[in-house]
């Protein structure tokens, strides 16, 4: 009986290596991020300069905390499509893994890192000084987890209308999210998301922008951070295997299991002759 389950694994597990196989890690973002360029979309910084950075170590990429103040300073890390060994394009599924702890804040605190896309790599910035905002400058699109509300966030800015804090999962704690994804569906249609630790895709938003639209153009990472809670949220991470790989879909997933099966029912018959 025990070799009869073996062989159902080694068959079941054949038919997953067919869909596997086609996933290429892009940027395992353990090393440089010289290909990528940092813009302040959101600047509250009194003046003083950048309030988020992006850093990358060993253990993953992060987002930190460098300003002043408890006001959002929020900033994009892109870079474009063309940089990368596989470019995305319709039909694809971008994802990041998440390794974020849970925060020890709760209720306002606020405090969001995500994937995004974007329309170019590198978007007009935010002025230095409170309130200087460039998020309607260009099109963009970003699903994140935000810790402290155990939350999935989605935002966008289509056409000059920026829309924040949309398609929110809540009760979502960030030790449960295995990835975060944004799946083109198809021309300016996207679905932004999270997977969980069971492989499960869980969709937080639909977006569709502008035909005109050169969305997609870019890839990389979008934070929201600010001076909040006790003690405050200044550093979240960390995310590794930025990850291209084909839109999974019930019909693949169908015929892998059909494969596998055939596989089984093959091997069975020669065995009883």
């Amino acid at each position: 009986m025990k070799n009869h389950l073996k062989k159902v694994g080694v068959f079941a597990l054949v038919g997953l290596m067919g869909l596997a196989v086609q996933a290429q890690i892009i940027d395992p973002l353990t090393g440089s991020l010289g290909g990528y360029t940092t813009t302040m979309v959101l600047d509250n910084n009194l003046g003083a300069g950048n309030g988020v950075s992006f850093t990358s170590s060993g253990s993953g990429l992060q987002a930190n905390f460098i300003g002043t103040g408890s006001s959002p300073e929020q900033a994009l890390l892109l870079a474009p499509v063309t940089s990368f060994s596989t470019i995305f394009a319709v039909g694809d599924r971008l994802t990041v893994n998440v390794a974020v702890p849970n925060g020890q804040q709760s209720g306002s605190v606020t405090a969001d890192f995500g994937l995004a896309i974007a329309a170019t790599a590198t978007p007009t910035a935010a002025s230095a000084g409170n309130g200087w905002n460039s998020r309607t400058l260009f099109d963009w699109a970003s699903v994140s987890v935000r810790p402290p509300q155990s939350s999935i966030r989605a935002n966008s800015s289509i056409s000059g209308t920026l829309v924040t804090g949309s398609g929110v999962l809540s009760g979502v704690g960030s030790s449960t999210v295995s990835q975060l994804y944004i799946d083109w569906v198809s021309a300016d249609v996207f679905t932004l998301g999270y997977i969980d630790t069971s492989a499960v895709a869980h969709a937080s938003e639909t977006i569709t922008f502008a035909g005109a639209s050169t969305i997609g153009a870019a890839i990389g990472f979008y934070s929201d951070m600010r001076d909040q809670g006790s003690p405050p949220i200044t550093t979240l991470g960390n995310f590794t295997d930025l990850t291209i790989a084909p839109v999974p879909e019930p019909t693949s997933m169908a015929l892998c299991g059909l494969g596998g099966v055939l596989g089984l029912a093959g091997w069975l018959r020669r065995k009883n002759r």
